[in-house]
């Protein structure tokens, strides 16, 4: 749960900054991220091309639902569960193993959530 709310989190923040900045579009948007992705995980040509596609589909889809639900916010996050969950699925079926977890674990660190082992997620300071 946790981790859907830093999600929901970073998309606003990153719509937000969007909105303020009309000039990027969704497909620069997406080779960013997957330029991005390409030098943290090191994936193949083949592998660009899939990530290109994952990525750009995704922010397409979350600019329609923040267009499609601007005055249903409940509706609006769960779509946007949706499409991160459909996007993660996406991506493991192209990632390696050892590329996923790169990805999660870097995901994890920027989204600021605890992922501290045998504590369920919950920092030692914080666990009985």
């Amino acid at each position: 749960m946790k981790r859907i709310i830093f999600l929901l989190a970073l998309a606003f923040t990153t719509f937000t900054s969007q909105a303020q900045a009309p000039t990027v579009t969704p497909e620069a948007r997406a080779k960013a991220m997957t330029s991005t992705m390409t030098q943290h995980l090191k994936l193949n040509p083949a592998q660009v091309n899939k990530v290109t596609a994952i990525n750009l589909t995704s922010i397409q889809q979350l600019e329609q639902a923040k267009k499609d639900h601007k005055n249903n916010p409940r509706q609006l996050k769960a779509t946007m569960d949706l499409i991160s969950a459909t996007r993660l699925e996406s991506l493991k079926g192209v990632l390696s193993v050892t590329q996923f977890q790169q990805y999660q674990q870097q995901r994890e660190r920027k989204l600021g959530i605890p992922s501290q082992a045998g504590t369920g997620g919950v920092p030692e300071q914080y666990s009985n």
